[in-house]
């Protein structure tokens, strides 16, 4: 440590935050201090498969809650010796980004060339990335921003492609028409993952059927719209004898077949159902199962196409429902209407009421793995270990296949055609694997004309690419399709995936299902997910509720490391309440470690250690105390590393915190003040001891707190400790944890500490009781009740920092002098404090 960097240390009176946070965040960059070594060999490697956030536009907590919570993980283990690799991706294809875009241009991508549309889409991702990419720096995430890529570029565009031809040539990926949820406002198919069940008022209304021998039988339904798509009238037990019968719709006159079925509830609405093609999932089961026929009366914008009954032919489906209600008021056919609240299947992300319609896509099997996914799932690490119940119940309740198909715009193509070739009418030809990526409007199938094919419209669903994000970073799909095998080696499969747990439905069971069926392996040996970051009063934060805190004034508020420190305190699996008393203890904390830091460096000025660890110095060590504080600290390392190893960066934090707080400043710098300044230069040895103890025993605080608060550890430790600095590059560098090993520890030491410890306590009690300053003198200090015995040096330690005389054990108290119980009741002192007239 130079004598310059020291004086600078002790000169600089404030932590000036935002200059340091500047300093240090180019730096970083600039020097690559993050960088993974590729040529590292694979047991060295710790690969994070990093969540690509979506370009929506909208920067919010969640972008620095979470990703702060990785990059705490991630900033330890390059510290504890990995090779991190910690990539930084965007998912910037699919419905957000085209919502964004249309919403920033005043477009419609409808109403436009598609590739005007895909143009103008590339554009918006490459400037609104800037912004997540300076928020994400910002905050200090320790990412190699040489291994950043996009879901759209080019290398992805050929991976997702390249898992698209696998499966296909698998036969894990099929095309056909099939019922398929259907987005209405969006005009595309969606998967079940991507809907939400909303409760909605309606009405159930109650609509008489004909039997043949002209009795009737009332259907309760919420839809009278689709009578006209009735294919079977299914009826609860109590109706069983009608089973085989034919009855007759009204207004459309069409005779269906009365089918019984336990799935109808006899105690809800008359026990009687239509089954529509189509209006909910059970309709499709039910069509299945009994091979009904089809009636399709609704087009892909919602509209009423058929037109038996003239006055609902061009109407949407809330039009048509009011019509037909009208109808049959008129008509004398609605005999009963009951509000009811039901769940309405929505789009996710459009919100829209969603249609089933009959559209040709392109279906994952998933179905037939059910079973085998759980056990994938059983070989996956899951921090909290509760949250692969999730997984579980989603793929057991799971009823469709995977659709992948989207018909959209900006996205990843489906590299199929479908030839026009006489004798091979519709025959699905797969681009080769050589040719990928490919357009297939633009692009053409090998040994085909333009003539002879039509080319596939549909783009990827945006979970299809994000589910290969382990693939996209090692750049291989299989051991045949890659574009480096020696990479994937490496890189695949990932040690961590950090999620948020909302999304265990779809990214985590994608990538899970993905890795099965492209290798038979998972994805990743760990999963840790998030919780959400909620409102000071625990509701989601929103713009309508005016909650919604922005990082980018967070941080410009509070600094990026009080900002980490506040998610650091938050756990696994739990919301989060925004709380600003969490963020005035990590101020405060950040502050501590800078006027703590300054104050050791006064005390070693001009010191040079002996050796390179505390453990080596040991010959130096020659007070009691030093060896307490150095059996706290490797206690505290042992337990901050077994915390870190389970992802548990809470109670790794908070076990810092406590040896930082209690043992180092609350009383270790108070006991040994004293010896350290030696003013009499009269113990040398003891003054030795105590800077080699404050020396080694900073620094590894320092460490302690760097990946949570990288900034103000930096600073200091390249200020303090500037050989050092030199030397390593960073005291984030590979291999900088701090070793139990290098550190001694002593039980008698220990246990004579925590004595000290303890009569400190009671003599800052006494002399508060007293109203008086802890600097006010004592001329006598009695204690009572004490086991064991103190060393003269820690007697003297102690009484300069309780500014007392030498203590004396008694066996029973002084008469005339007020005694002061301990905590633990056992303990008592008595004090006798100077006249007032002689107090300094």
């Amino acid at each position: 440590m130079s004598n310059a960097a020291k004086n600078e240390a002790s000169e600089s009176k404030a932590y000036d935050a935002k200059e340091v946070e500047d300093k240090w965040r180019n730096h970083w960059f600039a020097h690559k201090t993050y960088k993974w070594d590729s040529q590292a060999p694979r047991s060295e490697n710790f690969v994070i498969d990093t969540p690509p956030p979506t370009i929506s536009g909208h920067l919010h907590m969640g972008h620095i809650y979470s990703y702060t919570q990785t990059d705490v993980i991630a900033r330890f283990m390059r510290m504890s010796g990995k090779n991190v690799f910690y990539p930084m991706g965007w998912d910037d294809n699919g419905l957000p980004t085209e919502r964004l875009v249309e919403k920033l241009k005043n477009v419609r991508a409808a109403d436009m060339p598609r590739e005007d549309f895909i143009r103008i889409c590339h554009e918006v991702v490459n400037e609104s990335e800037k912004d997540y990419r300076a928020l994400f720096r910002g905050i200090g995430l320790s990412v190699d921003w040489d291994q950043e890529y996009q879901t759209i570029d080019e290398n992805s565009r050929k991976l997702s492609q390249m898992s698209v031809i696998d499966l296909f040539h698998k036969g894990e990926l099929y095309r056909q028409p099939q019922p398929t949820l259907w987005d209405i406002a969006d005009q595309t198919a969606l998967a079940q993952a991507e809907v939400a069940e909303k409760e909605m008022p309606g009405t159930m209304w109650n609509i008489p059927f004909t039997c043949a021998d002209g009795s009737e039988i009332e259907i309760a339904t919420t839809r009278p719209e689709l009578l006209g798509a009735c294919v079977a009238m299914m009826v609860s037990p109590k109706y069983a004898h009608l089973a085989g019968q034919k009855v007759t719709t009204p207004l459309y006159g069409v005779e269906v077949p009365v089918i019984a079925d336990e799935k109808v509830d006899p105690e809800k609405g008359t026990g009687a159902v239509m089954c529509c093609t189509f209006g909910d999932v059970t309709d499709i089961e039910w069509w299945k199962i009994h091979k009904l026929p089809t009636r399709i009366i609704l087009d892909n914008v919602g509209r009423i196409t058929d037109s038996r009954v003239p006055e609902l032919a061009g109407l949407k489906v809330n039009a048509a429902k009011t019509k037909i209600i009208e109808i049959l008021k008129e008509k004398g056919l609605l005999r009963a209407e009951t509000p009811v609240q039901r769940m309405v299947p929505c789009a996710e992300r459009s919100g829209a009421a969603l249609e089933i319609i009959v559209t040709p896509q392109w279906f994952v099997r998933v179905l037939d793995k059910k079973d085998a996914l759980i056990e994938q799932g059983k070989k996956i690490k899951w921090y909290p270990e509760y949250m692969r119940v999730r997984f579980e119940q989603w793929t057991e309740n799971l009823k469709w296949d995977w659709c992948i198909s989207r018909q959209r715009y900006f996205g990843v193509p489906l590299p199929f055609w479908y030839s026009k070739r006489p004798g091979e009418e519709g025959k699905i030809i797969p681009a080769s694997p050589s040719q990928l990526p490919v357009n297939p409007l633009v692009d053409l199938p090998q040994g085909y004309t333009r003539d002879e094919v039509i080319a596939d419209t549909d783009v990827l669903d945006t979970w299809a690419t994000s589910s290969v994000t382990p693939q996209l970073s090692s750049k291989a799909i299989t051991d045949k399709l890659a574009i480096d095998l020696d990479r994937h080696s490496k890189l695949y499969p990932a040690h961590l995936r950090p999620q948020a747990h909302e999304i265990i439905r779809t990214w985590a069971f994608y990538t899970i299902l993905k890795s099965y069926l492209h290798q038979q392996s998972v994805p990743w040996e760990t999963i840790a997910l998030s919780g959400w970051c909620l409102a000071e009063d625990r509701s989601k934060m929103s713009k309508s509720k005016g909650n919604v805190v922005r990082p980018e004034s967070l941080i410009e508020e509070n600094s990026a490391d009080v900002v980490r420190y506040w998610t650091s305190t938050s756990r696994l699996g739990l919301d989060t309440a925004f709380d600003k008393n969490i963020f005035k203890i990590g101020r405060r904390l950040q502050n501590k470690l800078w006027n703590a830091a300054r104050f050791v460096n006064m005390q070693i000025q001009g010191f040079v250690p002996k050796a390179t660890t505390l453990a080596a110095a040991k010959g130096d060590i020659t007070a009691p105390l030093d060896l307490w504080i150095s059996t706290r600290l490797k206690e505290t390392i042992e337990k901050a590393t077994e915390h870190f190893g389970n992802y548990d960066y809470a109670d790794a934090l908070r076990v810092a915190e406590d040896f930082f707080w209690k043992d180092f400043c609350d009383n270790y710098l108070e006991l040994v003040k004293a010896r350290v300044y030696d003013e009499a230069g009269t113990n040398p040895a003891g003054k030795l001891s105590a800077q080699t103890t404050l020396y080694f025993v900073l620094e590894a605080v320092l460490r302690l707190f760097a990946p949570v608060m990288p900034y103000v550890t930096e600073e200091l430790y390249s200020m303090l400790y500037a050989d050092l600095w030199k030397k390593h590059g960073s005291i984030h560098k590979r291999g900088h944890w701090p070793k139990a090993a290098d550190y001694m520890a002593d039980a008698a030491a220990a246990e004579e500490g925590n004595a000290v410890v303890n009569l400190l306590a009671v003599v800052r009690k006494a002399k508060t009781l007293a109203n008086v300053s802890i600097k006010v003198e004592a001329t006598r200090f009695i204690v009572l009740g004490m086991k064991g015995n103190i060393s003269a040096s820690a007697q003297k330690d102690l009484a300069a920092a309780g500014a007392t005389a030498l203590p004396e054990f008694l066996p029973k108290a002084v008469d005339g002098m007020e005694t002061v119980a301990g905590d633990d009741g056992v303990l008592a002192i008595q004090l006798a404090l100077a006249p007032e007239k002689l107090r300094a």
